[in-house]
């Protein structure tokens, strides 16, 4: 992995989460705007085979990076979550190719803990009307990722199965957040969460694809 880009994604990363504490608008929006594009070059310059979908998900989370730089418009929320969406969805291909051969029981327990947790999460953040189909459709393509980097971490263990792991729960965590803080009220400091998380899974599924 070329340890240039990671120190290169390092550096931006702190800035970028540091100017989250100042109005930085266009500074901010320049150095967010950064970060996916820097991921890529991680797992282009890593990977031990380069698979496409990884890519395509990388794209579609620069892309919703760049609609959600204006969040509080409903119309650039939609657009980014579409896109991230779409990022979503480009994973689990991608983590059940690496897994190679489904795990049956784990996959049954896993898909029920999914739902319930799916019924919870629709019951804290309590979407508004308009959004309510779309918040449902969303939460259970990123619960079955979910479930899908636990099928590669069951079939290659540590670390890069525990990675990629990592950062699907690292996504729901961050992704739920947003969710939250869009219907219910942000917190001070609640975008900051948000984004440290959503780096976090980023990188940490990128850098578990990588190895394998």
């Amino acid at each position: 992995m070329n340890i240039i880009f990671l120190g290169i994604f390092a550096v931006v990363v702190v800035i970028y989460l540091v100017s989250l504490f100042f109005k930085q608008g266009v500074f901010q929006a320049v150095v967010k705007a950064c970060l996916m594009p820097l991921v890529l070059a991680v797992y282009v310059s890593g990977a031990n085979s380069i698979f496409f979908p990884v890519v395509l998900a990388l794209v579609f989370g620069w892309i919703g990076d760049i609609f959600l730089v204006k969040i509080e418009d409903i119309r650039f929320f939609r657009r980014g979550l579409t896109s991230f969406l779409l990022g979503h969805i480009c994973y689990i291909p991608s983590m059940l190719h690496f897994a190679g051969k489904l795990n049956i029981p784990i996959l049954g327990i896993s898909l029920l803990v999914a739902a319930a947790l799916g019924v919870l999460m629709i019951k804290i953040i309590r979407p508004s009307r308009e959004m309510n189909i779309s918040t449902i459709v969303y939460e259970t393509v990123i619960i079955l990722m979910a479930a899908s980097a636990l099928q590669l971490f069951m079939a290659r263990g540590a670390p890069f199965g525990a990675l990629v792991f990592a950062g699907s729960l690292c996504f729901l965590v961050s992704d739920s957040m947003l969710a939250f803080f869009t219907f219910r009220g942000k917190p001070k400091d609640g975008f900051f969460l948000v984004m440290l998380t959503y780096i976090a899974a980023q990188f940490c599924i990128v850098l578990g694809l990588s190895g394998l």
